[in-house]
């Protein structure tokens, strides 16, 4: 095979594999910090958030920071927030 055949293959190869690798994550939760871990337990009652924060918290929470706004927790996770590993461990699964 020519050098010019291969170079063909290869693109066609990595344009494939850029299909399925975008393909795959369309479905994947979207979370405002790709550090977060998001929720694995669904939980019915009211969190507390920041506009410009990350997480999600009880309204209790010492790492809660103001102004907050209330929301049911599944809005929140809609939303792309993710559990505070302090106040929301039972989100976690813990």
């Amino acid at each position: 095979m020519s050098k010019r055949v291969w170079s063909w293959t290869l693109a066609v190869l990595l344009l494939a594999g850029g299909v399925v690798i975008w393909a795959g994550n369309t479905g994947a939760q979207h979370l405002r910090s790709r550090h977060a871990r998001p929720a694995q337990v669904a939980i019915d009652e009211t969190v507390s958030v920041n506009a410009d924060g990350n997480l999600f918290h009880a309204a209790t929470c010492r790492y809660l920071h103001q102004p907050a706004q209330t929301m049911p927790a599944s809005e929140a996770i809609a939303k792309g927030y993710a559990p505070c590993t302090h106040c929301m461990r039972r989100a976690l699964g813990k």
